[in-house]
C-alpha cells in the first residue's frame, strides 16, 4: 500500500450490476466483481455494516 493510500484511506467500489461492495483486494485478484463478474464499478462511501465487514474479511490491513 503506497504513502498516499494511507494519507487519504481505503477506497472502496461498488458494482453497478448486483450493488456490492468491491474492495480494492477484489480488483487485484478479480479485475472485477468478484460477485458477478461485472466490470464497471465506482467509488462509494461505505455503511457501517458494510465497513465492519470489510474490517472482519481483512482484518490484518487494519492496525490499531
Amino acid at each position: 500500500m503506497s504513502e498516499e493510500q494511507r494519507d487519504e484511506g481505503l477506497l472502496f467500489y461498488r458494482c453497478h450490476l448486483c450493488n456490492r461492495v468491491v474492495s480494492v483486494w477484489d480488483l487485484e485478484k478479480h479485475a472485477a466483481c468478484p460477485n458477478c463478474g461485472h466490470s464497471k464499478i465506482s467509488p462509494a462511501n461505505l455503511t457501517f455494516f458494510e465497513e465492519f465487514v470489510q474490517v472482519c474479511k481483512h482484518p490484518a490491513v487494519w492496525k490499531w
